[in-house]
């Protein structure tokens, strides 16, 4: 195996030469990247190649971004980059939009300002949310859907967008669900269908599409009616934001369909712990320690801090202990074909396990990837050390099956490399199965020192 490991040099604005890097962003399927500054303001470079330096022209976003995250629309394949700021003394939310576009008479691709359209704002380029921002927001997406939490509301909203109809640089938003909170929320990641929520203790996993469907169209609905036994069957599928499609009808739970009709749509309101059809909680802790309550030991109240995607089903999550956990969603329990179960047992949907890791796990970085069958992680230990790892499902043993069944799995976790660095990890961001950025910290604080690092895994 051979190590590299080579310095980007990325441009800062002459505007803010003494800028510091915060956090970094990557959109893969554009190879976009954000860079987010601590003037709150944050640099936006387009089909990046570490392989082709120096890097493309940059976009500069103005201050200030206090929340920020990438969305990527389809069918159009547009990706926008979304930025959230406090109004009027943080009572509301201001809420402004990045498109990547193509030059005229160019090959070349830059971000520019897109306009939106929300309820009766037509056309500008940003829009105030209703919500109060407070001391911080966060900023979450995914594929035709993004999500805003306000700690101070105690309060998610989701929304779904699209391209506006004839324009080239205009987004429609609609707002199609609000989760009232009852419990802290430590991370939320969009993807794959389903937004996950890191509680203490465990995940909390909804599936998007019971939030953000639509009514129907008379047409579907005439067809879904010949499908089902009567029309009570398709009444029973009722939701307050509209109705739901039978799974037959499901062409993919992976992403969220947004109906043309769909700025009609009525605000469906759930609560954190709803039970099915909206929402399920999965537990990391250990099970001999679920039911103990009020214990101030370490492994009682873990938190989900960080949760990632490996593939359609499993997901990578990293504790406040720096512990890793495994989530996976059962091939006959998956929430997102089944909207109307009504079981109350967590474990019919998914499981979770704790990975035996040795190292106490400060960043974890994943490139998710559907189609194959060994995913990799990027593990820091917040210091000076960043290890590469293969994760891969492996039978325990044929003549051990669960109660259904089915045979039991675990997840073997491998090295595959490790590189040190001379200044200390601030942040991870994974390229590919092979490369990875990381953001450095030089000195009394971070600059921007991306390192890109090259694992040769044949």
């Amino acid at each position: 195996m051979r190590l590299h490991a080579s310095k980007l040099d990325l441009p800062l604005p002459t505007s803010s030469p003494a800028a510091a890097v915060s956090y970094l962003l990557y959109e893969h399927s554009s190879r976009s990247l954000a860079l987010v500054l601590d003037d709150f303001s944050a640099l936006l470079y387009p089909s990046l190649s570490p392989t082709r330096l120096p890097a493309p022209n940059h976009t500069a976003v103005p201050p200030p971004s206090t929340a920020a995250c990438f969305v990527r629309l389809l069918p159009s394949s547009r990706v926008l980059f979304l930025t959230a700021a406090p109004l009027a003394a943080g009572s509301s939310i201001q809420l402004r939009v990045w498109i990547l576009l193509s030059r005229r008479g160019s090959a070349a691709a830059a971000f520019s300002p897109a306009r939106l359209d929300f309820r009766n704002d037509r056309g500008r380029f940003s829009v105030a949310l209703g919500l109060r921002h407070g001391h911080s927001v966060r900023l979450a997406g995914s594929v035709n859907v993004f999500v805003i939490h306000s700690v101070a509301a105690n309060q998610i909203w989701v929304f779904a967008a699209k391209m506006a109809a004839g324009e080239e640089a205009t987004v429609h938003l609609m707002k199609c669900a609000v989760v009232e909170l009852s419990l802290p929320i430590y991370s939320i990641t969009i993807s794959m269908g389903f937004m996950l929520l890191g509680e203490v203790d465990g995940v909390r996993v909804f599936p998007l599409r019971s939030l953000i469907k639509g009514k129907l169209s008379k047409s579907r609905v005439s067809t879904i009616k010949k499908a089902t036994a009567s029309t009570g069957d398709l009444c029973k599928k009722n939701l307050p934001n509209g109705l739901m499609i039978p799974k037959n009808f499901i062409k993919s739970s992976l992403v969220p369909e947004v109906e043309e009709n769909t700025d009609k749509l009525k605000t469906v309101r759930v609560t954190q712990d709803s039970s099915d059809p909206y929402s399920f909680f999965v537990f990391i802790k250990p099970a001999e320690l679920q039911s103990c309550k009020g214990s101030k030991s370490t492994l009682s109240s873990l938190k989900a801090v960080r949760i990632h995607v490996l593939s359609e089903k499993k997901y990578l999550i990293l504790d406040s202990a720096g512990g890793l956990h495994f989530l996976n969603f059962n091939e006959s329990g998956g929430m997102a074909l089944d909207l109307n179960a009504q079981s109350s047992m967590p474990f019919k949907y998914a499981h979770a396990y704790q990975l035996n890791n040795v190292m106490e796990v400060h960043f974890l970085a994943v490139l998710p990837d559907i189609s194959s069958e060994i995913q990799y992680a990027w593990l820091s230990d917040g210091e000076y050390s960043i290890h590469l790892i293969s994760i891969v499902d492996a039978e325990i043993a044929d003549d051990e099956t669960d109660k259904d069944g089915s045979k039991q799995k675990s997840t073997v976790l491998s090295a595959v490399g490790a590189i040190f660095t001379s200044e200390k990890i601030q942040d991870l961001v994974p390229i590919s199965s092979n490369l990875c950025l990381v953001l450095c910290q030089v000195g009394s604080h971070a600059v921007i020192s991306c390192w890109v690092s090259f694992f040769n895994l044949s």
